[in-house]
């Protein structure tokens, strides 16, 4: 590819030979960055989840819930979580009007399971939707090694969890009967897919946009 820069033709040099113009661009330049350094804390801040205690963010006594079931190497959950989810929080959780708990699908296959259980063990540190977050931020194809023991270790290291603690909670399986448990009862509910989400108990399939999920809690919301 052939390059899109070219040579500039050299005139003077030294301060004596840059315009004026260049000089109040230049000014402007710097003040606008200096004005996004300091806005940036702002997005930062806006996007910090909502409360969370354990596998439910937001107000326990909120009016209306939302259940997700999803599986950790299930693309369009990593989607949803990524995008609509954070919409969701951002207008209706941090209100209390809505709260989300988590449920775990975890159908695709192994290295679903062993990342199910080890966000189960960043939850006893508190760390759930960090984990989460971090699990659906690192997709990197199914059963491929992208969640392997190894990478999971990694993704607590990087949270800061005590790593006694969670290789521990890992080699035991201390919440495999939870992952199971929560598949199996998903699957009574008739879910089959991942995302499957129930608002206030409505299935609703699929890794749905704000629009769709505002145009079916939109009453309930509003109550």
């Amino acid at each position: 590819m052939k390059s899109t820069s070219r040579p500039v033709k050299k005139k003077q040099t030294g301060l004596a030979a840059i315009p004026a113009t260049y000089w109040l661009i230049g000014i402007v330049a710097v003040m606008v960055a200096l004005a996004l350094i300091v806005l940036l804390g702002v997005p930062a801040a806006a996007t910090e989840r909502a409360k969370a205690t354990g596998n439910t963010l937001g107000d326990a006594t909120a009016p209306v819930t939302l259940e997700v079931y999803a599986d950790f190497q299930c693309p369009a959950c990593g989607q949803f979580d990524r995008t609509t989810l954070r919409e969701i929080e951002d207008k209706y959780v941090k209100n209390g009007k809505l709260k989300v708990v988590f449920n775990h699908y975890a159908f695709i296959g192994d290295e679903s399971v062993r990342a199910a259980e080890a966000s189960e063990c960043a939850n006893d540190q508190g760390k759930f939707w960090e984990y989460a977050a971090t699990l659906f931020n690192n997709q990197a194809g199914e059963n491929v090694g992208a969640f392997n023991d190894a990478k999971l270790e990694g993704f607590a290291q990087q949270l800061n969890l005590n790593m006694d603690q969670f290789k521990q909670c890992m080699t035991d399986r201390l919440h495999l009967n939870k992952i199971q448990t929560s598949t199996q009862n998903g699957s009574a509910r008739g879910v089959n897919s991942t995302p499957t989400l129930f608002i206030n108990g409505q299935l609703v399939r699929g890794a749905i946009s704000l629009a769709r999920f505002e145009s079916i809690a939109g009453a309930l919301l509003r109550q």
